[in-house]
């Protein structure tokens, strides 16, 4: 069939008759477009945008003037380059820690006929121990007068004119195994140990129980009688009541930072009570009742320093007196002899003249401070006083003889 004829018209190339498809409207008639060019179009539409500045590198692979492939090869050998770098570098700091340490070779010294220093006798950490404990001791013992040198404490304890004190510091220094540190607060406390057991009757073997004392191997912490220690190894308690103690109370014991019980009741202790007691911040408990103290009892230098104190039992001391004040209302306990303390701790008398169990000491603090100790006794007795147990003489019978080959200590006059 020819083309343009009215056959031609009524069939398409396809085949088909034409004559029963809708007419197309002339504006619809444009958007009939070839499957490939319509292909086109929509692969242009959905086309991913591309950045400009590398709109040459999507066209044609060229940008700054080397190809795509050439620049993706110089990436990929920068980057290897930068991994062998790194591993080189794993390997040999690997290869550094396993290596020994090299060793810097020492210069051959010639032997020479004199040494360039000479010899101690003693390392200098001992030197220094002993200097630094016998100024320790000195500040301890303020009204003695030590040595001005270690060295002149050896021998102390065969010396008849020694102090204790003398022979505590040649004990702590030459004789004790421990060799506690000067710095050690166990040092001094164990000095001040070894100076009331010399001082006070131990020494002379008057106690009843002086078991472990002054032995230089043992630990004085639950090793020496009556003397009991933190955890850290500092005396928290001395107790040897009824013991045969005698003597002065050493003013050494204010050496002890962290005791909390002093009982040396039922001895026979002499003088007076030193102030320095006040020196025991943590003291909670002080019994020095049925001795023989005399003097005025140190209340206010007591108290100032042992804030922590709680109990304090005085009596039966018949020379001891002294003004007890308002700073001592809030302790739990207390107990001391009438007629020897001021203001008088008398008890009250009531309205219709009966005598209550009030004394005038807890009145007072009531109007004063608003409280009262717990327990307040008001002695009006007289202890009984302990009877030293006889001293062993030669040739008495089952009694052993006595060979003391060492001294306790004169006690010096100032003390």
């Amino acid at each position: 069939v020819e083309e343009g004829s009215e056959a031609g018209e009524l069939f398409t190339r396809g085949g088909g008759d034409v004559r029963n498809r809708p007419k197309i409207k002339p504006s619809e008639q444009t958007k009939q477009l070839d499957p490939l060019r319509a292909a086109e179009e929509a692969k242009k539409k959905n086309a991913k945008q591309v950045n400009k500045r590398f709109a040459d590198l999507h066209e044609n692979g060229a940008w700054g003037g080397l190809s795509k492939w050439e620049k993706y090869g110089l990436c990929t050998l920068a980057l290897g380059a930068i991994g062998a770098a790194i591993g080189l570098g794993i390997t040999f700091s690997k290869s550094d820690e396993s290596a020994p340490p090299e060793q810097t070779p020492q210069p051959t010294l010639s032997p020479t006929d004199v040494p360039t220093v000479s010899p101690t006798n003693s390392p200098t950490t001992s030197t220094n121990r002993e200097t630094r404990g016998l100024e320790l001791m000195t500040d301890a013992s303020p009204v003695l007068s030590l040595p001005s040198t270690p060295e002149e404490l050896r021998g102390a304890k065969s010396n008849p004119d020694s102090t204790p004190q003398e022979i505590a510091g040649e004990f702590v220094l030459y004789d004790d195994e421990l060799r506690i540190p000067a710095e050690d607060p166990r040092f001094i406390e164990r000095y001040a140990l070894s100076v009331l057991y010399l001082s006070n009757g131990g020494c002379a073997e008057e106690w009843i129980d002086s078991t472990n004392w002054m032995s230089p191997s043992l630990d004085h912490c639950d090793n020496w009688f009556g003397v009991k220690c933190t955890l850290q190894g500092r005396v928290e308690e001395i107790i040897l009541k009824q013991n045969f103690v005698s003597g002065k109370v050493p003013i050494e014991l204010s050496q002890f930072g962290e005791l909390r019980a002093l009982d040396l009741s039922g001895n026979a202790m002499t003088g007076e009570v030193p102030g320095d007691l006040g020196g025991l911040y943590k003291l909670f408990s002080l019994q020095l009742q049925n001795n023989m103290l005399t003097g005025e009892f140190p209340f206010d230098e007591l108290r100032e320093g042992a804030i922590a104190l709680d109990t304090l039992w005085i009596q039966e001391n018949g020379g001891l007196s002294g003004e007890i004040t308002e700073a001592y209302c809030t302790l739990s306990s207390i107990t001391l002899d009438c007629a020897n303390f001021e203001p008088q701790p008398t008890y009250v008398v009531d309205d219709t003249g009966v005598e209550t169990t009030t004394t005038t000491f807890e009145q007072n603090c009531d109007t004063a401070v608003g409280t009262h100790p717990r327990e307040y006794t008001c002695n009006f007795g007289t202890g009984v006083k302990i009877t030293v147990a006889p001293t062993p003489t030669p040739g008495g019978g089952d009694i052993p003889t006595l060979v003391r080959d060492t001294y306790c200590g004169v006690p010096s006059v100032a003390a």
